[in-house]
């Protein structure tokens, strides 16, 4: 027994230096978090969203997602799907796709619903992997889209150090020419992913809403801040009312939800949609 605690002491240790000489850098143990918590501006892009007569909503629910928080969303989905809503008086189709750990090959899935110019909308529920990615089918089975820093993954023992690369993210092409909203709903999304998502979206020049978290998410009620989500939007809301919406699903645990548009609206047209 001595002897086994010693090779994993070891290990550890040599696994730590060797991360830390190849990078020259520490290992990042807390998440940053804003001071702040403004207000966003504005409203989602709904006139690019709806211009082709319909609303086509992704929704991803990562590896070891509790069961009955995804069998909550069902019936809400269930009903959704197929039916029209009416905005500026044209009939809008809403269609809604969701995947699980079981479906096959969930992460190359998500990479080409981010990728396709006809989604609308692209959520994301589950683990942040200490800012490594979002995981799906299993928990190394991560779409690698972090911020650069050397974390610890704190599900082994010892803890494992490793770079969270953008390697995955980097390989997928955002449309310049098409408007989409993507929610990270993982713990902590702001501070992991914020920096290396924005980036890429720049890269590409895509006009991009990006729905970030900051604190840690609480599972079990993850499918109510999905449907508070599609509420809303179904609804034709401003942002200011989408956070709010979230921020209120707390359940002890502190939590807000962080907007940054790219699209802010004249208030004339806000005032148009609210009519509908």
């Amino acid at each position: 027994m001595r002897k086994r605690n010693f090779y994993a002491v070891t290990s550890f240790l040599l696994l730590t230096l060797f991360a830390i000489f190849l990078n020259g850098a520490v290992v990042r143990r807390n998440v940053e978090r804003g001071l702040k918590d403004p207000a966003p501006e504005g409203q989602p892009n709904y006139d690019a969203m709806f211009s082709d007569g319909k609303l086509r909503i992704a929704v991803f629910w990562g590896w070891d997602h509790p069961r009955d928080t995804i069998m909550g969303s069902f019936p809400a989905f269930e009903t959704l799907n197929g039916k029209h809503l009416y905005y500026r008086g044209k009939p809008v189709l809403i269609e809604i796709g969701m995947v699980t750990q079981i479906n096959q090959n969930p992460k190359s899935i998500f990479q080409k619903a981010l990728e396709d110019p006809s989604i609308d909308m692209v959520i994301y529920s589950g683990h942040a992997r200490y800012g490594g990615g979002m995981a799906f089918s299993a928990m190394d089975d991560i779409f690698r889209s972090g911020n650069g820093d050397l974390i610890e993954d704190r599900h082994v023992k010892p803890y494992r150090i490793f770079k969270a690369g953008s390697e995955d993210l980097d390989a997928t092409q955002f449309s310049a020419n098409t408007y989409k909203i993507i929610m990270l709903n993982c713990c902590d999304s702001q501070g992991h992913f914020r920096e290396s998502w924005s980036r890429r979206f720049q890269e590409c020049s895509a006009p991009i809403d990006l729905l970030t978290v900051e604190f840690p998410v609480f599972n079990l009620y993850d499918h109510r801040r999905i449907l508070n989500l599609l509420r809303d939007i179904l609804s034709f809301s401003n942002w200011k009312t989408v956070k709010k919406h979230y921020d209120s699903e707390i359940h002890k645990r502190k939590n807000r939800l962080i907007i940054e548009p790219v699209y802010i609206p004249f208030e004339a047209d806000m005032a148009l949609d609210r009519n509908y």
